[in-house]
């Protein structure tokens, strides 16, 4: 079954979507194995780092290997392994196990990225803001559904072993992706000749640029896992929420980062990718103030909303300008921004996870801050995104 070339960029929202389901359910599920499984802050931060950061760390390698040589099928194999991690946390005892079991579902999201942020690019025609927004939304909504498909999986069969209700729409994503394996592929060759007329027409990449955009994107990423690793613990152990309720917390977070994900891209599009970036990050700093500051549980609710919608904002603006900036490393650029950018973020996790053990999540909170007030000002050094070359205007020399 052939899909219209623009129904593609779906497809890879769907695929985002299940490559990033068990990844978005772990921060629901360490409020559990806190409460059941006496687990400390510093080996729950150490499970966001086995997903971000070892899977992650080899994301560039597959992205360039993506920009030499099209590999469809790896998609579907990525999301295949995807459902296979997290999915048996259940079923586990043993810390290292858990681990392991997590790095896993690294190892799938980081295999399905590079080749999956290329594809979104190359379906998208002109407006890449759009397209990579609808790709980028797909992560964030699995972000959401994954704390609301464990917590019901975990509630129905009356226990942790509910997890393994996140492999069943990994598992049938991955089995649908590998029957368009050929049309992909199709759409891959087509992206990749493009490339090489835009290089025979003097493209050029800027690897200056793509290096100060890289640092605000490391920042942007370590806010996020903080913030998905960490608020849960706020309503837990700050506002003696139930563990049910503080796991749910991140599809607040979630939900209002995929709307925010879809605007930003389109915004993106007609005012720009940097103005864009800088609007969202400068509007953060005072949202996580406020949550900082907050001991009232409706009103740290609230605020999940705004402070969300703007970390996520310069989401897929940043990806996009990545791929602008060095064009004729598409994938590399994918890995970089969306992969190695989240190991970074997991490194900085168990660190944090140190300190709220230590310090308290109130300092931890503060920490966010600081990076947020970062980026921002970082974000004014990143010059606009540079014209590209066009097929068109690159047959036509």
């Amino acid at each position: 079954m052939k899909l219209k070339k623009s129904a593609y960029s779906y497809v890879m929202m769907l695929g985002h979507l299940c490559a990033d389901l068990g990844g978005g359910a772990l921060p629901a599920i360490l409020p559990f194995l806190i409460a059941q499984k006496n687990i400390s802050y510093t080996a729950a931060a150490g499970l966001t780092f086995a997903l971000s950061s070892i899977g992650s760390l080899i994301q560039p390698i597959f992205g360039s290997m993506a920009d030499k040589t099209s590999r469809p099928w790896l998609m579907s194999l990525g999301i295949f392994l995807a459902g296979c991690g997290v999915s048996s946390l259940g079923f586990l005892d043993n810390y290292t196990a858990m681990f392991i079991a997590v790095a896993l579902t690294g190892i799938g999201a980081a295999l399905f990225h590079p080749d999956g942020g290329r594809m979104a690019n190359y379906v998208a025609g002109e407006k890449k803001g759009k397209g990579i927004s609808l790709f980028s939304v797909g992560g964030n909504m699995g972000g959401a559904f994954g704390p609301m498909l464990v917590v019901f999986g975990i509630t129905a069969f009356g226990g942790l072993k509910g997890t393994i209700i996140l492999a069943i729409p990994a598992f049938l994503m991955s089995a649908f992706m590998f029957s368009q394996n050929k049309v992909l592929g199709e759409f891959a060759a087509e992206g990749t000749q493009a490339t090489k007329l835009a290089q025979a027409a003097g493209q050029k990449d800027d690897w200056k640029s793509f290096a100060k955009l890289t640092g605000i994107v490391f920042l942007r990423s370590s806010i996020g896992i903080g913030m998905t690793t960490f608020i849960p613990m706020v309503f837990l152990r700050l506002l003696m929420q139930t563990e049910e309720f503080s796991g749910s917390v991140t599809t607040i977070i979630s939900i209002s980062g995929a709307i925010a994900t879809l605007i930003g891209g389109r915004l993106a599009d007609s005012f720009g990718f940097n103005k864009t970036i800088r609007t969202g990050l400068c509007l953060l700093i005072p949202c996580l103030c406020v949550i900082t500051l907050s001991r009232s549980l409706w009103l740290t609710l609230i605020m999940l909303v705004p402070t969300s919608m703007s970390l996520n904002l310069a989401f897929s603006p940043s990806v996009a300008l990545g791929q602008k900036f060095v064009p004729n490393h598409i994938g590399l650029a994918s890995g970089i921004t969306m992969g190695l950018a989240s190991s970074f973020g997991g490194m900085i996790s168990p660190i944090l996870g140190r300190v709220a053990d230590n310090q308290g999540l109130p300092v931890v909170l503060w920490i966010l801050v600081g990076m947020a007030a970062c980026a921002a000002v970082a974000s004014f050094f990143v010059p606009d995104a540079p014209k590209a070359i066009t097929v068109e205007s690159a047959e036509a020399q």
